[in-house]
């Protein structure tokens, strides 16, 4: 039974994190709600407790603090939760949109506005 609070989705994004102003690490993000997500980290520079900002696809920076780590795996929880149409962007960018009971996220649709002169 999972007691989370909020539904997790499955997403394949590209990001990156840094602590305080130091150098930035990319990683591959994998899991996402509106209050956190879950990474790959190769290079282990995290600590449970850290106060991190990270950045997922062209979002961020997005302040942080690591709850958990499993191995190469880092569950975050954001400072702020997500807006729900970041969360929606995020997902169109690179999700599968994976979890139970939300809609899939509808494309945008193209508009293209033409200028009309007036006299």
């Amino acid at each position: 039974m999972d007691l989370r609070r909020e539904k997790r989705y499955s997403i394949a994004v590209l990001g990156r994190y840094r602590k305080g102003t130091g150098m930035g690490f990319n990683v591959a993000i994998k899991d996402l709600s509106e209050y956190g997500c879950q990474f790959s980290d190769l290079v282990g520079r995290v600590q449970k407790g850290n106060a991190i900002t990270i950045r997922i696809g062209s979002i961020g920076p997005l302040a942080a603090q690591v709850k958990w780590i499993d191995k190469r795996n880092v569950g975050i929880e954001f400072e702020q939760p997500l807006y729900p149409s970041v969360l929606d962007h995020i997902i169109a960018e690179g999700g599968r949109n994976e979890a139970r009971g939300r809609k899939p996220v509808p494309e945008i649709e193209k508009r293209t506005h033409v200028p009309t002169r007036t006299s």
